[in-house]
This record gives C-alpha cells, structure tokens and sequence, in this order.
C-alpha cells in the first residue's frame, strides 16, 4: 500500500530556477491561462503590500520608459552642447587665420580657449625653430633639439591627444611653476615636416579631463592649428 508520504518521497521537487526555466522557455504561458496574471500577486517593493502581476508589468514599463525619456534628454543635451562646441572651434579656427604672425596667433589661441572653453591654463610648445630671423621667437619656441621633447615621445608618434594628470616633469615643462596647479589637462599633438609640438590646456579641476573622454574636435585644433604655424617654422 502506498502512503502520501510515499507519494510525496516519489514526486520530483520544482524549484524557483525550474519555473523561471520553464516560464522563458514558453513566453506564451500566461497568453494561454490569462486568468493567472490576475491572481498572481508580488510584494511592492516600497510598502510591501502585494500587487498582480499585471499591475507590476505596467509599473516595469513605466520605470523603464522613465530611464529612455531620461537618457533622450541627456542624448539631447550633450548633442547640443557639442553643436555650440563644434561652432566655437570653428570660429576660433577663422580667428587664428586671420592672426598676422605667430605673437598673434598664440595670445589669440589663449585668450579664446581661457574665455570660451573656460581653460584656466594654456600653452605651446613647439620643439623648432622660428623660420625667419624677425619672427617672434616667444617661449613657445623650445628649439629642435630641447631635452624636453622626450617628455612627449609617444604622444607625438602616435600624433593623439592625452587627457588626465600629466606626469610632473612635463608640468613643469609646459606651466612652469603654476604646473602644481593643475589637477587634469589635455595634450594635443602639434605636427609638421621635421617638427613637433604641444598645445595643453590645464584645468584646476581634476575631473575636468579625464582619460578616455572625447577629445575629437581639439584633435581636429591640433592639425588647424599645425597647419596656420607651419609657414612660421623653420623645417630641417
């Protein structure tokens, strides 16, 4: 004679995993018994009182149409603000055309990049020689063969911008005794025939630039600006 308990011994156990398994197995489960979305109830997570299953499926939907409207807006925004950045480099860009000379070219270049890209520190430096002998040989002329340019070795072979905390000795380099100052900075790659150079922006903030973060239009400074100096430098 076989007891309950020996039924219950035979049966095999269901577990939590085993219903879920089944449930994504057979998506139309609860299209063929809809009355047992009815019945089902889960605990709501704020009060603890339980809802349908129904009422928890509009709640996820809901929650999640919040998060996409969110990330639009956020999508939105930074294509809006990268719009206004993109018109202002072009614009810095028609500025540094007109410059008549290499005096002009680097106050104009730090003045519009402190005022409108909110840079507290500006500087190049360029490791050439100036191509005329009446030609501003300002401190951004660090020569051909200053030490200092293998500070820079492989950002300028691989001629891409750096952003985040630069190494001391090119601080020291580049802002001279306010380097300690910055906390984050950009390095962007200078480049002509025979020629190379930095043009870094240094915040106090150090979360201003950070590595990996998007630096595509002052790369594309870079080769404008490379490109204005090029007639100014003295090519080997």
């Amino acid at each position: 004679m076989t007891t309950q308990n020996d039924t219950n011994r035979s049966m095999p156990l269901i577990t939590a995993e085993d219903v879920a398994e089944f449930l994504e197995k057979h998506p139309e489960f609860f299209m063929e018994h809809p009355e047992l979305l009815g019945r089902l109830e889960i605990p709501h997570t704020g009060s603890g009182d339980a809802i349908s299953l129904v009422e928890r499926q509009v709640m996820v939907l809901r929650e999640q149409n919040s998060r996409a409207k969110k990330q639009l807006h956020e999508l939105i925004e930074i294509a809006r603000q990268n719009e206004e950045l993109a018109r202002r480099m072009h614009k810095l860009a028609l500025t540094l055309m007109d410059a008549a000379e290499p005096k002009d070219i680097f106050s104009t270049l730090y003045d519009n990049l402190r005022k409108n890209f909110h840079a507290d520190k500006v500087t190049v430096r360029l490791f050439a020689e100036p191509a005329f002998i009446d030609t501003y040989a300002g401190p951004e002329f660090a020569g051909t063969n200053a030490d200092e340019k293998t500070l820079f070795k492989t950002m300028l072979e691989k001629l891409e911008p750096v952003c985040g905390r630069m190494k001391h000795q090119q601080q020291v380099f580049l802002f001279g005794d306010d380097g300690n100052e910055i906390a984050s900075s950009v390095m962007v790659p200078l480049h002509g025939p025979g020629w190379g150079g930095v043009l870094s922006i240094g915040s106090f903030d150090p979360e201003r630039f950070q590595p990996g973060m998007g630096v595509e239009l002052l790369a594309n400074l870079g080769e404008v600006l490379s490109f204005i100096l090029k007639p100014w430098i003295l090519e080997p």
